[in-house]
């Protein structure tokens, strides 16, 4: 009979990949932001030694090898002599962008890692007081490597592993043998069982933008003394993008919108405690149009209360953006006014209907200006061009209408 043994598995740190999409980051939050990739790295490390793992699954992208400043490579080599100190063995495949290869030639790895190439499947075999455990079959990232044929293992071998990066074809079949597949290059976390294997990508620790949403970690795999496998996912990450949909009344009130935009920011808190929380809000307006709803002015003062109300702590949720979506449709009585505002919807309303007329922006640009030069970076697609005029009509009709009877009364006022 084999003996149980726990591993760790985990991909994708990016550690040179700072965060996007962040135009404005007040400085309590600056550090807690910048450092996140490494927080989130950090506690892969820590969960390693708290679990008393036998060994680590690296499966590439920690940092770009050829990009990177001095801090991913000193941050790893920190971390891997940590890790040495406890015992703990790292088997390390690189990604697209960190094959092992290219690591410096003047920094030496401890020797408690194990790094695979891209060119070759190699194997290796983990033991615990020279009795094997476990047999790892690894190869860095290849486009060329579609599938599993590559990975062999003899059958009686203890427990197989493979390790690897990128887009694997596991649909064209499994090769034989192996009962774990450690994945790198997906930002998400995945579990496939195939009949007695396991398909797994760790994911990233940290996510980076709004399309990265929800929690982020790794795998922590324990293997009994029968060779059962049980996979548990760990949340690792420090900060947390959440984007929210809420659909609320145009003729809503202040304290009424408010009201609803605290309740789901206390929930998402109540959710999601102790990390930093990121949310874009994508509104959609119900009822008669009012264009007091998506000023500009009031949409940037629900935003600066969502940020003074919730994100004053490094713990709590900072509000990236504030969206309102535009209206289905604006008042039909408004295109049949003689007024500025009815002849301009009109004129809108002309280019809706026939995609026979150009848009030629350049030609109100300033004199000072040569439109031919730019011509070419003011041209709307034609695939954007139903929404460019959607997005002009509710604009314009929002700056003509202003001040109306009851098209002022909603955010933030």
């Amino acid at each position: 009979m084999s003996e149980s043994f726990r591993f760790l598995h985990g991909s994708d740190f990016r550690l040179d990949q700072p965060m996007c999409n962040l135009p404005s980051v007040p400085p309590h939050l600056i550090k807690l932001i910048a450092d996140a990739p490494y927080t989130a790295a950090n506690r892969f490390f820590d969960l390693a030694i708290t679990e008393s793992v036998d060994f680590v699954l690296l499966a590439g992208n920690l940092l770009d090898s050829e990009m990177a400043s001095c801090r991913p490579a000193a941050f790893l080599l920190n971390q891997f002599e940590r890790l040495r100190s406890k015992g703990i063995l790292v088997y390390w495949c690189g990604g697209e962008t960190d094959q092992p290869d290219r690591w410096p030639a003047g920094v030496e790895l401890p020797d408690n890692v194990i790094s695979f190439t891209a060119s070759v499947v190699e194997e290796a075999t983990h033991c615990r007081k020279e009795k094997p455990l476990a047999t790892i079959v690894g190869a860095g990232f290849d486009s060329r490597r579609t599938t599993t044929s590559d990975f062999i293992v003899e059958s009686g071998a203890p427990f197989p592993i493979g390790l690897t990066n990128g887009k694997i074809d596991f649909a064209a079949g499994l090769a034989r043998n192996i009962r774990y597949w450690a994945i790198g290059g997906n930002p998400r976390s995945a579990v496939h069982e195939r009949g007695t294997s396991f398909v797994v990508h760790s994911g990233t620790q940290q996510s980076r933008g709004e399309t990265e949403t929800g929690n982020r970690g790794c795998q922590s795999v324990r293997v009994d003394a029968n060779g059962n496998v049980q996979v548990q996912f760990h949340e690792l990450d420090a900060i947390r993008w959440l984007p929210q949909k809420l659909a609320i009344a145009e003729s809503a009130s202040v304290d009424d919108i408010q009201n609803l935009l605290g309740e789901r920011s206390l929930k998402l808190l109540g959710d999601h405690s102790d990390r930093l929380l990121l949310v874009n809000w994508h509104i959609t307006a119900n009822g008669p149009f009012n264009p007091g709803f998506r000023s500009a002015k009031r949409i940037e003062q629900t935003l600066n209360w969502l940020r003074d109300e919730f994100g004053r702590a490094v713990d709590g949720l900072w509000s990236v953006d504030f969206q309102v979506a535009p209206p289905e449709s604006l008042p039909d009585g408004w295109y049949e006014e003689d007024t500025i505002l009815g002849d301009f919807l009109r004129a809108v309303g002309r280019y809706q209907s026939d995609d026979s007329l150009n848009l030629a922006l350049h030609e109100y640009l300033p004199e000072s200006v040569d439109g031919s030069t730019v011509a070419s970076l003011i041209r709307v697609p034609a695939d954007r061009r139903s929404a460019v005029l959607a997005e002009t009509a509710v604009m314009g009709a929002g700056y003509l209408a202003a001040g109306r009877d009851g098209a002022e009364a909603s955010i933030g006022s």
